[in-house]
């Protein structure tokens, strides 16, 4: 890996001192069976593709058949399609992903390119059977301090539990609610969704009354097994004032499937400020992940389910509805810590001031209202750069809670690494070209408030 990215003499001193730091994984879908089971992975195949759609849709862009992908070629196969896809992959970030993941993790220095793809199969699997080597091992690897994995509202959390009962464990496993199945009403799924939640709170939930009730249920359940944050993923928002009857209403016409007595626009938006505000009530920050279109090839969502590489960013509007909703909560006193992930890039503008326009307050939050890291679709150099630029121009970098992981691999922690890379790079060049100070302390105390410290006090963890 070397000096990758690495772009500047000072990039390269301050680096060496990022790396110090632990990794504050405040957003993944991470298995928390996995890591309770800790089942020692077979092959690289089977930690180095399976689940990570980032990788499946990059390989079925190459012309690679679903066969290699998700259907049931051999893992040496799939592994050397793989290969064969990065070996030309050109400024994709996946390249240096991977090169980093088997560099990190197996020591496996080769070049990625089928004539090496033998030599890479064999090096990283003899790593994998001399070392057991398990969903654990790769957290301990990669020294993460906390990991808030993302779980629906009807999760019962008992992985979370038994974990929490391996003393030998030392990194923080956390639970981070995520409240979309409530909101989204006009899933096909809701009813069911509904019925789910209403199995784990050990009741039927026919209203409105039943619903509150039960998510209150699940939110204690929640902070009692550590959760400190929440999340809600929003495509478009149409931020709609209706009151707690016409909800109530519209929620017992989704659940009878009566589609055409339901206020779609006035439901979500009840409900979202409703959890949101007692999310608020327990202390927990909110994660706001907005613009993703999601599911949008029928057949192979049909074949494959969600989150398997079909998704593409949206267009849909949410400004005047964010605003909106970010003002109620403000009025009535129940804004909380919030992070606003925007997935449009065109949007960088937009979230970086609106965000401005509720920081402060009694509570005294340093970057109370964050603009997220560059996400999922951002994730790369340019990406990462561009959210850079906008956080600094119109908010207060060094506020900033840094990167999450947003991943279902557990190797992927490297992606950390990628971004600390950029980072130490983009604060140096600032830096030399005489636009930042140069004073050392400064620079070192930037790179370790965005790399962890801002984490860490954000989500008021060990505090």
């Amino acid at each position: 890996m070397n000096n990758v990215l690495l772009t500047n003499a000072t990039a390269k001193k301050l680096y060496k001192y990022a790396t110090e730091f632990p990794i504050f994984d405040y957003h993944c879908h991470l298995s928390v069976k996995e890591m309770y089971e800790n089942k020692p992975y077979k092959n690289l195949t089977e930690i180095w593709l399976k689940g990570d759609h980032y990788k499946w849709r990059q390989m079925r862009t190459f012309g690679i058949g679903e066969e290699f992908i998700t259907g049931d070629a051999s893992d040496y196969d799939k592994f050397y399609s793989y290969i064969s896809m990065l070996e030309t992959a050109v400024g994709n970030p996946l390249y240096l992903w991977s090169q980093f993941e088997l560099e990190f993790y197996f020591g496996v220095k080769y070049p990625l390119t089928r004539t090496y793809a033998k030599k890479i199969w064999d090096a990283a699997n003899a790593v994998i059977e001399k070392t057991s080597f398990s969903p654990l091992t790769a957290i301990g690897m990669s020294n993460v301090d906390t990991v808030c994995t993302t779980e629906e509202i009807f999760c019962d959390l008992r992985y979370h539990r038994l974990l929490r009962e391996k003393n030998e464990i030392k990194t923080k496993i956390l639970p981070a609610f995520r409240g979309d199945r409530a909101i989204n009403i006009d899933s096909p799924e809701f009813a069911k969704n509904i019925a789910k939640l209403g199995d784990v709170a050990s009741f039927v939930i026919r209203n409105l009354e039943d619903m509150e009730d039960a998510l209150c249920q699940r939110l204690d359940a929640f902070k009692e097994q550590g959760a400190v944050t929440s999340d809600f993923a929003i495509e478009g928002l149409n931020y709609k004032k209706i009151s707690r009857e016409d909800a109530d209403a519209s929620f017992r016409a989704g659940l009878k499937g009566d589609l055409e007595k339901v206020d779609y626009d006035g439901y979500k938006s009840y409900m979202l400020k409703f959890l949101l505000k007692e999310c608020y009530k327990r202390g927990f920050s909110a994660q706001l992940h907005i613009g993703a279109m999601r599911n949008n090839n029928t057949l192979m969502n049909v074949r494959l389910g969600a989150d398997t590489g079909f998704d593409s960013v949206s267009t849909k509007p949410y400004q005047t509805g964010l605003r909106d909703l970010l003002d109620d909560l403000n009025a009535q006193g129940a804004l909380g810590k919030t992070i606003i992930f925007n997935l449009n890039p065109a949007d960088n503008a937009y979230i970086g001031t609106i965000i401005g326009c509720f920081q402060g307050g009694q509570d005294g939050v340093k970057g109370k209202i964050q603009m997220g890291a560059a996400w999922w679709f951002n994730d790369t150099k340019i990406g990462i750069q561009n959210h850079f630029k906008a956080l600094s121009e119109l908010s207060h970098f060094g506020s900033f809670v840094g990167m999450l992981t947003d991943s279902r691999s557990f190797i992927s922690y490297t992606r950390h690494d990628y971004f600390r890379r950029l980072l130490c790079s983009y604060v140096g060049e600032l830096s030399e070209k005489g636009e930042f100070t140069k004073d050392q302390g400064v620079l070192r105390k930037v790179i370790a408030d965005v790399s962890y410290n801002n984490a860490k006090r954000f989500f008021t963890i060990f505090e």
